[in-house]
């Protein structure tokens, strides 16, 4: 536990803006970009993907990894933000200033609002640059009481003092739920939304397996439905 950052997070997340569930929809034109983001390590380096869909029809656009220096804040279970969180803003940065590129959108593999402090690396993200951002997770952070079905779409929601920060989505028949939670400028309805409008035929969300899968091939030195931004 480190006190000091948990109360950074606890003030931090004051400023985290949640629209209610009857407030209109995030609305995305055809030539808004949706960004799904992941990372991969190796000894000496980040590798850091940003997968694009069209906004409207989730079409996928490409997908592009950078490249970064390991982060020099060591890795604590609940300060995940700390650790990865400047490379995601490096990363679109980096894309911004080659491509232009401005996402609408922006969902992370990992948690919004559903964390302990109302704070994961979503939040974060979104906070600091102010655009709507969606966690999307394989594990969770907060417990889910009710129990959750087991067919496609079936849904648990995740309780903080009583209150709803996310669910556990069932996202695909028998198969483990994932965890999805609003980070900022978005509700909880609309997360739920977004997440089953994109999802895909398998269990993890299908922009996060495709940016998980540029980022492993392209710090392994491999090639594939990617490219690769020097």
């Amino acid at each position: 536990m480190d006190t000091i950052k948990d109360k950074e997070q606890e003030e931090l997340a004051k400023k985290i803006i949640i629209p209610s569930d009857d407030t209109p929809r995030l609305e995305l034109g055809l030539e808004d970009a949706v960004c799904t983001m992941d990372v991969a390590y190796t000894d000496d380096c980040a590798f850091v993907s940003c997968d694009i869909m069209r906004g409207k029809t989730g079409e996928w656009v490409n997908t592009f990894v950078t490249i970064h220096p390991l982060p020099t804040t060591p890795y604590t279970s609940g300060y995940f933000a700390y650790y990865e969180g400047p490379l995601l803003v490096e990363c679109l940065e980096q894309l911004a200033l080659e491509l232009k590129l401005k996402p609408a959108l922006v969902i992370v593999d990992g948690h919004g609002i559903a964390h302990p402090r109302r704070f994961g690396i979503a939040s974060w993200l979104g906070l600091k640059l102010n655009i709507p951002t969606i966690g999307c997770a394989k594990k969770p952070l907060i417990k889910y009481e009710r129990e959750l079905g087991t067919q496609k779409g079936s849904i648990s929601p995740m309780l903080l003092e009583d209150e709803v920060v996310g669910v556990a989505l069932r996202s695909n028949t028998g198969v483990k739920p994932i965890f999805i939670s609003p980070g900022h400028l978005i509700s909880i309805e609309n997360t739920i939304h977004i997440i089953k409008k994109y999802h895909g035929e398998y269990r993890i969300f299908e922009p996060v397996r495709r940016a998980d899968q540029a980022v492993r091939r392209a710090s392994k030195g491999e090639s594939g439905d990617f490219e690769l931004i020097t």
